[in-house]
């Protein structure tokens, strides 16, 4: 059949740039804080990066939102990038986005999406230095913000957390082996990651942490024997331990006997903040304890640092503003001649 010009259909141009998750132009001013997923090649670079680091559950899904909200708001590839581009990322941050309230964003959610930025291209650098040699991101400054307090708690809220244990049933052995673990500074990511064999009675070994450094972690002795218990008590039981057995198990129906996962601590606490009758207890509610009570007690603050795992000492200012707080009162009630005071 042959067809004339004039018969053919007229030709229908239909525009890609609101089907694309980025703007051509380079630079995305989207108001909502909603974010769609990139689908262009650079996101591939994120996952790998996300999966390359040791992160804890709620850190990889925050990297993972802050990477995708960078990634929907420019659409240049990475070698192009320059500090500039950086600069009014967070101008858009601070003067565009709005959460869904329709409030400015805070500056510790300012930060949050700047240090995820500053980790995902020191990694870049790192991997793939044929595409970024150096980093962009090292110019961009944090916002200011004031160093919020530890969330200690007091001994009083321990007394009811140990008296909290008591009211548990099955779980009781598990859950007070945990908290105790816990009360050691250790994060909920790195006893998930712990083995029978991580535990040689008396310290713990924790090979791969959040700073990709070891370290060793002394336990006291009312918590080394309760570790050593609870994994009488599974022996007891029937289970064979090997070294590379899970040291804390999950009592889920759908998942009984295999390793504790991250939620199912998070889930444990909060059950026992119940029980204790303590509003918001999670499990860094005993790594805060833990690194203030070091301090308290005298430990060398560098000496405290290598024990909770901190890198950062600006991070770790928050315990030592307590412990020196602490240490002038007692200095002031020495000096009128009350050592003690009721």
């Amino acid at each position: 059949m042959n067809y004339s010009t004039d018969s053919l259909p007229a030709i229908k141009l239909i525009s890609l740039d609101s089907e694309s998750p980025l703007n051509i132009q380079g630079i995305r001013s989207a108001k909502s804080a909603k974010i769609a997923a990139p689908t262009d090649i650079r996101w591939m670079k994120v996952l790998e990066f996300l999966r390359s680091n040791n992160l804890a559950l709620n850190s990889r899904k925050l990297y993972e939102r802050e990477l995708k909200r960078f990634l929907v708001w420019s659409e240049l590839h990475y070698h192009e990038l320059r500090p500039r581009h950086f600069a009014l990322y967070k101008e858009y941050l601070r003067d565009e986005l709005r959460t869904d309230a329709g409030k400015a964003l805070s500056k510790s959610s300012i930060n949050a999406g700047i240090a995820a930025l500053k980790s995902f291209f020191k990694w870049m650098c790192y991997a793939y230095p044929d595409i970024i040699a150096t980093n962009p991101t090292l110019g961009i400054k944090l916002e200011k913000v004031p160093l919020p307090p530890a969330q200690s708690l007091t001994p009083e809220q321990m007394e009811q957390v140990w008296s909290a244990l008591e009211l548990l049933g099955e779980t009781k052995q598990r859950d007070t082996a945990l908290v105790h673990i816990l009360s050691h500074g250790l994060r909920a990511g790195e006893i998930v990651d712990l083995n029978v064999g991580s535990f040689d009675g008396k310290l713990l070994f924790l090979p791969d942490t959040k700073t990709n450094e070891p370290r060793l972690v002394p336990l006291r002795q009312e918590s080394r024997q309760v570790v050593t218990e609870y994994l009488q008590l599974r022996e007891q039981q029937g289970e064979i331990l090997t070294s590379l057995s899970p040291l804390m198990i999950s009592h889920h129906a759908s998942y009984k006997g295999e390793r504790l996962s991250y939620h199912g601590i998070y889930f444990a606490v909060e059950k026992i903040g119940e029980l204790a009758v303590i509003e918001d207890l999670h499990p860094h509610s005993f790594r805060h304890t833990y690194a203030t009570d070091l301090l308290l007690l005298g430990v060398d603050p560098s000496h405290a640092r290598k024990l909770t795992g901190h890198t950062s000492e600006k991070a770790f200012r928050r315990y030592t503003l307590r412990s020196e707080q602490e240490a002038a009162i007692a200095a002031y009630y020495r000096a009128i001649g009350e050592e003690e005071v009721e």
